[in-house]
């Protein structure tokens, strides 16, 4: 009886370590857009889940796709602040009344994203040199441009500031065929994919002389990590559909390459 009895102390071990980093049940926060120099940014709002503790922790600014926020946000969020990061999920809709951006472009949400990298900057329990942006969709865009470097220095964003890596789940790679990413970045597509396909991240991932990671998931299709599309749907002329295999393999490589690049 006492192998049984020591198994189960571990697992209550585990459960009660897991419990002590979860977080807390989010909060809705206001921040400013990262506006151009010289101007004054609107307010948006955003989702910021963080670990217990006092920190400093690292930190990922969340970039939902043209649907808007995801189902899963929650956990998501959840998920990240227990491996010990701090979430800040943007909400570029909501200040805006808007519902989607499927059929234009979206320029906001680069200053956005901006905005919430500012905002995280100045918590006392973040570390303002370990920050990542991790965007879905027209959000993984957003990520890749952030990538590339060259837009920060168009924003009014404290002297020095800067993402450490990014990572974009199924971007249009097409829009920035021809950038250099400057930062550590990942890439997360599905083979399937008929919104964005994955051979248009292949090229670009091809051309870069740097840190830049592409991962193809057999048979996945757009929008594979939200289980609000579970057994397919047509959204907005576009086919999406839940991947339960590449949700959970993407979760785990996003898990990865964030531990490798915003580690101390």
């Amino acid at each position: 009886m006492i192998a049984p009895l020591r198994r189960f102390f571990v697992l209550v071990l585990a459960a009660l370590t897991c419990a002590s980093l979860a977080a807390a049940a989010d909060e809705r926060v206001t921040f400013p857009m990262a506006a151009p120099r010289g101007q004054t940014g609107s307010d948006i709002q955003g989702y910021l889940a963080k670990p217990k503790g006092a920190g400093p922790f690292p930190a990922v600014v969340l970039l939902h796709s043209c649907l808007g926020l995801p189902s899963n946000r929650s956990a998501i969020e959840a998920s990240l602040a227990a491996s010990g990061y701090v979430a800040l999920f943007v909400d570029d809709f909501v200040t805006r009344g808007l519902r989607e951006t499927c059929a234009v472009d979206f320029p906001a949400a680069l200053p956005d994203a901006y905005g919430a990298l500012a905002y995280l900057s100045g918590l006392p329990y973040v570390d303002r040199t370990r920050i990542a942006a991790v965007g879905f969709s027209q959000g993984a865009d957003t990520a890749l441009k952030i990538a590339s470097s060259r837009f920060a220095s168009a924003f009014a964003i404290p002297d020095g500031l800067g993402f450490k890596a990014a990572a974009a789940f199924y971007p249009p790679c097409s829009n920035l065929e021809n950038a250099r990413l400057a930062i550590p970045t990942l890439i997360l597509v599905g083979a399937a994919d008929g919104v964005t396909p994955a051979a248009d991240c292949e090229r670009l991932a091809q051309r870069q002389p740097g840190d830049a990671k592409l991962v193809v998931y057999p048979h996945a299709g757009h929008c594979f990590d939200d289980p609000a599309f579970g057994g397919g749907k047509s959204v907005m002329g576009m086919v999406v559909k839940y991947d339960p295999d590449a949700a959970k393999r993407s979760k785990q490589d996003l898990s990865v390459f964030l531990s490798e690049t915003l580690a101390r």
